[in-house]
């Protein structure tokens, strides 16, 4: 198995290590993107600096690109609610000279957020204006992996100086546009090539670690294993729908829908990653009710995300916002369950913990950032993205050891049973079968050939037990014992019957007939206990076919019988019972 394990793990760790020198390459760490004010065009990158205005009747763009008493440029942009707004992107000093000598048409590059539509203006050096209409379906159309879109600002006669945009039914709830820049199309292609590598490192991860638990899923059936490959599933759905992905591959779906399958796919990460926490500790380690509670929970999240796909837009705020808030208490309940698990001596929490400890507090950064407690940064934007690889291949991690815990108590569990039938099977005085152990081993046995079976009876037990005491009487049918098991030689069964009774079972090649002479030989040569005491036997021999429990009491009938015989002619001696079809009885008397 560890032939096996082994690479593909590393193949999972080298994908991890991939996408984290893509995320580090891509300047995610640092405290946020380039403002407009710093100094124009960085490698065929110039960031945009948004001023917003309420829409007011009678607007016209040609206007507005004049009136910048009119746009408030401190106010973040998200305290304004939903509604319809104007963005107005100015270049930074010196940015149309830059964007002169880059060449090409500049593309306005941003990421849509939730609205009906919205419309781009571009006025160029020479007063120009032209202008761009886009809704919900076109923008996915436009959408590329990364999921910003680029417009590209061609048509003009002069350099571009200012952009102007107008977003129709903004929800507005974490921005209007998210990173609006100008690039050129090398860059655009750049970035999408980036994000692409990017989210494929992340892809490639999953599917390796869905793969390789499924396949263990399969093997041992525990419900962790499943949870967490459906987890890996809700995760890669939720990266391929907001990577922009889903509208690369369906660019007839509208950029609304691509958002709301994003909410539905988060909210079901959520859900499972409580269920995965309740599902992966040991049994009695997490209070009932916390267990009911947190499994239950999930619930909301999948409600809220799709009351947020389905209300009216005048409603799409506040549901928003109760998604959101949705998740606040899951970094809480997550700790709770730890804290719980961990005092009560749970071993599986212990890894777990050092597994969760990077995506919780990825998460908090995130939930966050959607409750503007944070600015918009790219740590703050992929950072489920950061959590959700760490979650993925830690888990997986995490899961081995509790995998190899439950091993580890079923290993016990089985040793323990056998145990447990060893006793249940094993006279304690003399370490033979006993007579139910014997029974069934007989009958499972199925002989396709007759069994012969010797009834071994210790004569005048009683009056030993009268004269040497019964710990005495216990060490001669220990020494007994002892003795029928050396003729045995494993070949054939011995058990003790009950009080001073023996048997023996086995084929006829297994128990010769002259067995019970040297039985009888053996015995009276062998003085038994500490007190040395001469000790004589009798045995009743049969043979017979043992395929069921009515022809195993036939059989020892007949054996008993020939006891009878043999006790009743004088004792120290081997009787053989008639057989089946002579009915002649042949005694063996030594």
């Amino acid at each position: 198995m560890r032939v096996t394990v082994d690479p593909i793990r590393n193949g999972l760790v080298v994908r991890l290590l991939l996408f984290l020198v893509l995320l580090a390459a891509s300047g995610l760490w640092s405290a946020g993107p380039l403002r407009a004010d710093s100094g124009g065009w960085s490698r065929g990158r110039m960031e945009l600096a948004a001023c917003v205005a309420p829409q007011h009747p009678g607007d016209r763009p040609e206007a507005l690109f004049t009136a910048a008493s009119r746009f408030d440029c401190r106010r973040p942009v998200s305290a304004w609610g939903p509604g319809n707004y104007w963005v107005r992107l100015d270049l930074p000093p010196g940015g149309a000279a830059h964007l002169a000598r880059a060449g090409g048409v500049p593309q306005l590059r941003f990421v849509p957020q939730w609205q009906r539509g919205l419309t781009v203006y571009s006025r160029s050096s020479d007063g120009q204006v032209l202008a761009r209409s886009y809704d919900n379906a076109d923008l996915s159309q436009l959408v590329g992996i990364g999921g910003a879109v680029g417009i590209a600002l061609d048509g003009h006669l002069g350099t571009v100086t200012q952009v102007l945009v107008r977003v129709d039914g903004a929800l507005n709830a974490t921005g209007l546009l998210g990173e609006p820049a100008l690039v050129t199309l090398d860059r655009l292609h750049a970035d999408e090539l980036f994000a692409t590598a990017l989210f494929a490192a992340f892809a490639g991860l999953g599917i390796g670690l869905f793969c390789y638990n499924i396949v263990l899923w399969l093997t041992i059936r525990e419900r962790f294993q499943l949870t967490y490959c459906l987890s890996l599933l809700a995760m890669l759905s939720y990266v391929w729908a907001s990577s922009g992905a889903m509208s690369v591959q369906f660019p007839m779906i509208p950029h609304d829908v691509r958002l709301a399958t994003s909410y539905a796919m988060l909210a079901f990460v959520a859900a499972l990653a409580l269920q995965f926490v309740t599902d992966i500790m040991e049994r009695g380690t997490i209070p009932p009710r916390l267990r009911r509670f947190a499994r239950h929970y999930g619930v909301v999240f999948i409600l809220a995300a799709l009351a947020v796909a389905a209300v009216p837009d005048q409603w799409r705020w506040l549901v928003d916002r109760a998604y959101v808030w949705s998740f606040v208490p899951l970094p809480p309940l997550v700790l709770a369950i730890t804290w719980i698990a961990w005092t009560r001596g749970s071993q599986a929490v212990r890894v777990l913990a050092v597994a969760w400890a990077l995506p919780l507090l990825m998460g908090v950064v995130r939930i966050a950032g959607a409750l503007h407690l944070l600015p918009t940064t790219p740590l703050v934007q992929y950072s489920l993205v950061v959590g959700m690889s760490f979650e993925a291949l830690l888990s997986s991690l995490a899961m081995s050891y509790r995998i190899k815990l439950i091993a580890g108590e079923r290993d016990q569990a089985l040793a323990d049973e056998r145990a447990a039938r060893h006793l249940a099977s094993v006279d304690s005085l003399t370490g033979l079968l006993n007579r139910r152990a014997l029974l069934e081993q007989v009958i499972d046995w199925s002989s396709p050939e007759p069994l012969r079976l010797l009834i071994i009876d210790v004569d005048r037990f009683k009056q030993i037990n009268d004269t040497h005491g019964h710990l005495v009487g216990d060490e001669v049918l220990r020494d007994l014992a002892e003795t029928l098991a050396i003729r045995a030689e494993l070949r054939a069964s011995a058990a003790r019957l009950g009080g001073e009774e023996f048997a023996l079972v086995g084929t006829s090649e297994e128990l010769p007939e002259g067995l019970a002479l040297a039985i009888l030989a053996d015995i009276r040569g062998r003085p038994m206990g500490t007190g040395a005491i001469p000790v004589t036997v009798s045995i009743g021999m049969a043979e017979g076919m043992v395929r069921n429990e009515d022809e195993w009491r036939e059989l020892y009938r007949r054996a008993d019988a020939a006891l009878y015989e043999a006790k009743a002619s004088g004792r120290n001696r081997a009787v053989h019972a008639p057989g089946e079809t002579s009915g002649t009885a042949v005694p063996a008397v030594a």
